[in-house]
């Protein structure tokens, strides 16, 4: 008898529900009747985004995004460890709200 075994890896990228782009923009986030904490996205996409931070951030929390030029964005924080973290938008944002924010 012989036996095929096949081994996936789940690097992250397979939970991701849209493509992020590497993303230079100061923004800041408001923890729901919380404090205002600035913030550095490292990358962008329709549904989520990653960023930097030297203010520690609580998995699960709701918080308000405020990026350059738009109003408030309602995201959960999903992951966060050693200065780095990764936002869940509420509602997505759409593909050219995200194209502004695209390092280039």
């Amino acid at each position: 008898m012989q036996i095929v075994a096949r081994l996936e890896c789940d690097d992250g990228e397979t939970r991701r529900t849209a493509e992020r782009h590497p993303a230079a923009a100061r923004a800041t986030a408001r923890q729901f009747k919380g404090t205002t904490e600035p913030i550095e996205l490292t990358d962008i996409s329709t549904h989520g985004c990653g960023f930097s931070s030297r203010w520690p951030f609580v998995v699960g929390s709701k918080l308000w995004l405020a990026l350059p030029g738009l109003e408030p964005w309602s995201a959960t924080v999903v992951w966060y460890g050693d200065g780095r973290g990764g936002l869940a938008f509420a509602r997505p944002l759409h593909a050219c709200v995200v194209e502004r924010y695209v390092a280039g």
